[in-house]
């Protein structure tokens, strides 16, 4: 389903950029010979080349704004999500090839044992991740919420790690306090 914003943008025919620097270049042209009277010469290049220049730059400024006054541009919601999706494939991509490496680095025993287990811990729980915000879609925002109930879920269930100074509840492996800073004192 297309919108009318859409529609609007396919109908309108691209000019590329060299159109408007020749015109930029004609019109700049035709002012020195008609409006100057001037001859053929070094003043009336740079007149030619002022009006390339001008005409791009009026593009360039045209190409910033146009985006951003266009009253379907409020909608930006429809391009995002796509490419937000992309992203997040192509960064599960990088993460499953990081693991590959890993595991070839450690078999050719480039890396230790537990160097091993903790960075490929940390990747396929990465990996998991992204998994879900990519089956997630749209709806990240209940995924999110639901991550951080998870979490201080499990920081009750072990006895919570409260901040002397402020009481504000910690993870378990946290050393100082995500409100105030002040150092938690260790668990044993």
């Amino acid at each position: 389903m297309t919108t009318p914003g859409q529609t609007a943008a396919r109908s309108r025919k691209k000019i590329p950029g060299l159109a408007y620097g020749a015109a930029g270049a004609i019109a700049a042209v035709a002012y020195g010979v008609t409006g100057a009277k001037l001859h053929f010469g070094p003043p009336l290049v740079m007149m030619g080349l002022g009006g390339v220049a001008l005409a791009m730059c009026g593009l360039g400024l045209w190409r910033i704004l146009d985006p951003l006054l266009r009253p379907d541009a409020a909608s930006a919601e429809g391009p995002r999500a796509p490419s937000r999706l992309k992203d997040l494939d192509r960064e599960k991509q990088l993460v499953l090839k990081a693991i590959r490496e890993i595991e070839l680095d450690y078999q050719m025993r480039k890396v230790a044992e537990a160097d091993y287990k903790e960075m490929t811990h940390r990747y396929r729980a990465r990996a998991m991740r992204l998994l879900r915000e990519i089956d997630a879609g749209d709806d990240y925002r209940a995924l999110i919420e639901q991550e951080l109930k998870t979490r201080l879920a499990a920081i009750e269930a072990a006895g919570g790690h409260g901040c002397a100074t402020c009481g504000t509840p910690n993870d378990t492996d946290a050393e100082f306090c995500k409100k105030c800073g002040a150092k938690l004192e260790a668990r044993a």
